[in-house]
């Protein structure tokens, strides 16, 4: 009788994030669940995960686990968009978007459990390309202006002592910011023309603490949701903040909400710009473009849109 076959498995660690004991938990439950030891990689500075993560399929890898910050499980995810392979996330970052939206266990060793597990979850992928950039891909969301301008002016060892105080911090330093002229085009919809603070561009519509940024926005749906805020008085600001924390649209909050499968945002001006909460640069234009179901995520039994 031949052996069992044993399924091949990567990994694809910041090791900066993870715990000390985490390489030995994973090789552990691993062998319990019938998989291979695991194949071990590292980001990083030139490669966050997306080259590895297409060679860790080309070398036979059946599941990728990418464990570490969003930084890390958007470039994972996009190396594996298309693939047979799944992805398995073990969020060790500050903000864990896309592990929230999924309703992935945060704790290392349940994470671990889920990412070795059997059932899985088909999620829209977005490919993005900016000017002359080379295109991208992100999972949970993409911002430009106000957003994009936090993230960059946030301090990265502030973050790993405070966690999402340091966003806080990045908004006071922002809070005299001027809007910027945007034309957004949805399909083969009309031009909408706003001197806006923030474009955001959502798979998923939660951040941190439940506040949805983008309500209806679901990661299955074939669909990019858009949300244009464009205040210009304390009054606008008021809203758009009773906007979050209620989920209910607010009338005169001067915010646009549009969905399609291709969004364009051209700029006046080059402005920041993020995906899934790292600053990639700036640009003038930015287009999206939704490839739908082009990623199997592990998620904990019971969720919605599972298939084992």
């Amino acid at each position: 009788m031949s052996a069992p076959r044993h399924r091949r498995l990567a990994v694809i660690a910041n090791s900066a994030k993870i715990s000390d004991g985490f390489a030995e938990l994973l090789r552990d439950r691993a062998g319990q669940a019938g998989w291979a030891d695991p194949v071990w990689l590292e980001t990083s500075a030139d490669d966050p995960g997306r080259t590895t993560a297409e060679r860790a399929v080309a070398d036979g890898a059946e599941r990728v686990l990418a464990a570490g910050g969003d930084g890390t499980v958007r470039a994972v995810a996009s190396g594996l968009a298309g693939s047979q392979a799944a992805l398995g996330i073990i969020p060790a970052g500050t903000a864990n978007l896309l592990a929230r939206n999924l309703g992935i266990p945060l704790a290392e060793p349940d994470a671990v459990d889920t990412a070795l597990g059997s059932t899985t979850r088909s999620l829209d992928l977005v490919r993005i390309t900016t000017d002359e950039a080379e295109p991208d891909r992100f999972a949970v969301m993409a911002g430009i202006g106000l957003d994009a301008a936090i993230m960059r002016s946030s301090d990265t060892s502030l973050k790993d002592r405070a966690g999402s105080l340091a966003y806080l911090v990045a908004a006071a330093k922002e809070l005299g910011r001027e809007p910027r002229a945007m034309r957004i085009t949805v399909d083969d919809g009309p031009v909408l023309r706003r001197r806006a603070m923030v474009c955001l561009i959502g798979n998923v519509g939660a951040i941190q603490g439940r506040i949805e940024l983008i309500p209806n926005a679901r990661p299955d749906d074939g669909l990019i949701d858009v949300a244009v805020a464009s205040p210009t008085r304390l009054r606008h600001w008021i809203r758009v903040g009773l906007r979050l924390l209620t989920g209910k649209e607010r009338s005169g909050d001067r915010v646009d909400q549009l969905a399609g499968h291709r969004v364009e945002v051209v700029m006046d001006e080059p402005d920041d710009y993020e995906l899934d909460g790292d600053t990639m640069g700036s640009c003038r234009r930015l287009v999206a473009e939704v490839e739908p179901g082009s990623l199997q995520v592990c998620v904990p039994p019971g969720s919605p849109g599972t298939s084992r």
